[in-house]
């Protein structure tokens, strides 16, 4: 009986999806009027959370809980979700998902399917009207991707901030305050200087913690004015270490339209040779190179430090984290390579766009 899928709950499904479900033709998910996961049948339904979980924190439904207020109050007839690719592990066709409202038993439940069925889902829905409602929810669905993805974007922007000042500024000082707890039974006229020392560095966590906020308040879009051959020249004034600069013309382009990325990951990059590397040297070389689709923008800095082994997990350290995070968000990679004794090598691989001229294959006179 279909009593069974929820216990004491009828759930008003024709006795043709159950089978298929069970066969694993389709998906079928039963979720009740608060959001909550009740059953998942098929795997074409795993991306959903788990039973008892709010179906909104799956990344396919994510901000979309005034939609399913709308469909549950009857200002909407259905939401659907069409041609997703990736929408679970191990299904690598796209897939489509229609999600319905039963009225009479007060709870929405979810149609999956791979997308090569679409005529068969134009047929469970009835109607030419709903056919036409199914293209145009795809965009919605669309809609909501990108606005996961500008949230993703805002949380690591935030994730590297506190790294970059709260992180830092909060270790420099549990440093002092230890040293200052050893002064205390060891050299008590050292204690002064230790407190001083602290005092600076809570001083200056202050102000980096302050800069980070009017970092914040900017649009993720906003290009900086300092370009990258100003980044690496102070740089080199501040930590005293050589740095060599080679940039080939094609590239300068591709260092101009992906400078905010490039920053961002270059600064953390330097940030690491002066904490840690003990390098007296740094390259810096940017070239481009042809790909697949179009051509990508390839950065190296290589430092002559001491390199550290990257398979060593460093548990609070995120640094290296964010720089390939900041790199995947527009499509491209950030490698590390280094070993002990013999230096580290930052590469980054980014798209780049190619101009009309150079795309269309025509070649000048």
């Amino acid at each position: 009986m279909l009593a069974e899928l929820t216990g004491q709950r009828m759930i008003d499904l024709s006795a043709d999806l159950l089978p298929a479900a069970e066969a694993d033709v389709i998906g079928l998910a039963v979720i009740g009027a608060d959001r909550r996961m009740v059953r998942k049948i098929g795997r074409l339904v795993e991306w959903l959370p788990a039973v008892g979980a709010d179906c909104c924190e799956c990344m396919l439904l994510v901000g979309m809980e005034a939609e399913l207020v709308a469909l549950a109050e009857g200002r909407r007839d259905m939401i659907a979700l069409a041609g997703v690719r990736g929408a679970a592990p191990g299904i690598a066709q796209p897939v489509t998902a229609v999600v319905l409202w039963n009225d009479a038993q007060s709870h929405y439940f979810i149609i999956a399917m791979p997308d090569f069925a679409a005529r068969q889902v134009e047929t469970l829905l009835g109607s030419e009207r709903r056919a036409r409602r199914l293209m145009e929810q795809q965009l919605e669905a669309a809609s909501a991707e990108v606005r996961f993805a500008s949230l993703a974007r805002t949380r690591l922007r935030l994730a590297r901030d506190l790294h970059d000042t709260l992180v830092h500024s909060i270790v420099a000082l549990l440093t002092q305050i230890r040293l200052i707890r050893h002064y205390l039974s060891t050299d008590p006229a050292r204690v002064a200087d230790g407190l001083a020392t602290a005092e600076d560095a809570a001083a200056s966590g202050l102000q980096r913690a302050r800069e980070a906020i009017a970092r914040l308040r900017m649009p993720d879009d906003l290009k900086l004015d300092t370009d990258i051959e100003e980044l690496l020249t102070d740089f080199a004034k501040r930590s005293g270490v050589k740095v060599s600069t080679e940039i080939d013309d094609r590239a300068r382009a591709g260092l101009r339209d992906c400078g905010l990325t490039i920053q961002r990951i270059l600064g953390e990059a330097l940030r690491n040779v002066q904490a840690h590397a003990e390098a007296r040297h740094v390259a810096f070389r940017a070239f481009e190179m042809p790909a697949a689709v179009g051509r990508r923008l390839v950065v190296e800095v290589r430092d002559d430090g001491r390199g550290f082994d990257p398979a060593v997990p460093k548990p609070g350290h995120f640094g290296l984290i964010g720089m390939a995070e900041f790199a995947e968000l527009v499509g491209g990679t950030c490698a590390v390579e280094s070993a002990p004794g013999q230096g580290t090598v930052v590469r980054i691989s980014l798209p780049v766009a190619v101009p009309p001229a150079a795309s269309s294959g025509v070649l000048a006179d």
